[in-house]
């Protein structure tokens, strides 16, 4: 795992974790950012979060010309690596622990 940021290929219910996770112990709804940038340019933006104090998960692949090379139902979500540690120590006492998250893996 590289030391600045990692990133994720997800579908909505996977991102939908992901968001939730990088908020989890914030409590700050600001823990995530979209911003539109080419397809391999979210990636980039990771990287910058990665520099801040309080870095942002970076929800990505909205270039609609690069779309056509991934599913239609999956995007991109970044995590600059403290965050991602964050976000690591939380699962344990998180919601992916309870029959919500189980029955939402069934239709994966």
């Amino acid at each position: 795992m590289n030391q600045n940021s990692s990133f994720f290929f997800a579908n909505a219910d996977q991102l939908s974790a992901l968001v939730v996770m990088a908020d989890y112990n914030r409590g700050t709804n600001q823990s995530v950012t979209a911003p539109f940038g080419a397809a391999c340019q979210s990636i980039l933006f990771g990287y910058a979060e990665a520099k801040k104090e309080n870095p942002r998960g970076v929800i990505g692949f909205f270039d609609i010309s690069k779309r056509s090379i991934v599913d239609r139902e999956i995007l991109t979500f970044t995590v600059p690596f403290k965050l991602f540690q964050e976000m690591e120590a939380s699962v344990e006492e998180s919601f992916l622990k309870m029959n919500t998250w189980k029955k939402l893996q069934e239709r994966q």
